[in-house]
């Protein structure tokens, strides 16, 4: 992945502002009342709030800045505005939901994913990756088996391709799938286990596919 001397003091700053916010709230904000409620235990309250100021303050900015500019679907070269900024967002999203892994054990990944900017129904079960949340809608009932992985972006050949992927409610994603951007998966559908849905696959509702590349098994 191409990276610039651009691209590392955007990224820095991002971090640095993030983290420099969620320790100035805990210093003013939780210090005060962890060393008088738990003495000199207040070391663990402090970490594991700095953890969680982080990683909200992180969702914070991811959203805030798709608001100011939305994230184009498209097919990208390294060089482009669109790639670097992908790299700014992916970056703050990475280390804003490693800051949370404390808090969030498996059942919560459906929350994560909304934190940051994922369209979740509700009932949604995630036993694997959603990557690039803020491109990516679950309907109701919806399972993503373990080990699977949604992601809104992938790089070949030097390029990078974004784009929505939408599941439909009720569908089931199996284990150790891959399920790349510009996907529109319908209603009930059922993607096998170990299947690749490649970028920009349609499956009608209701329909099985599977294998690498996913096609109609039934």
């Amino acid at each position: 992945m191409k990276t610039s001397i651009l691209d590392y003091v955007r990224c820095s700053a991002a971090i640095i502002v993030i983290g420099v916010l969620a320790v100035a709230i805990v210093a003013y904000v939780v210090h005060p009342m962890s060393t008088r409620l738990l003495g000199e235990y207040f070391v663990v309250a402090d970490s594991l709030a700095t953890l969680l100021a982080y990683g909200i303050l992180s969702a914070a900015f991811l959203r805030s800045s798709l608001r100011l500019r939305a994230l184009e679907p498209g097919d990208y070269s390294m060089e482009s505005p669109e790639f670097a900024y992908w790299k700014l967002l992916s970056i703050v999203y990475r280390l804003g939901q490693k800051a949370l892994l404390p808090f969030t054990p498996e059942f919560m990944r459906p929350v994560v994913a909304k934190l940051y900017g994922a369209r979740i129904g509700s009932d949604v079960a995630i036993g694997g990756t959603i990557d690039d949340p803020y491109l990516v809608s679950l309907g109701d009932r919806v399972v993503i088996g373990n080990n699977a992985l949604v992601s809104g972006s992938v790089i070949t050949n030097g390029r990078i391709t974004l784009g929505h992927v939408s599941i439909g409610a009720e569908a089931t994603i199996g284990a150790n799938s891959i399920v790349l951007p510009g996907t529109e998966i319908g209603e009930r559908a059922l993607v096998a286990s170990a299947s690749v849905v490649i970028t920009a696959t349609r499956i009608p509702p209701g329909e099985v596919w599977r294998g690498n590349p996913a096609r109609k098994w039934q």
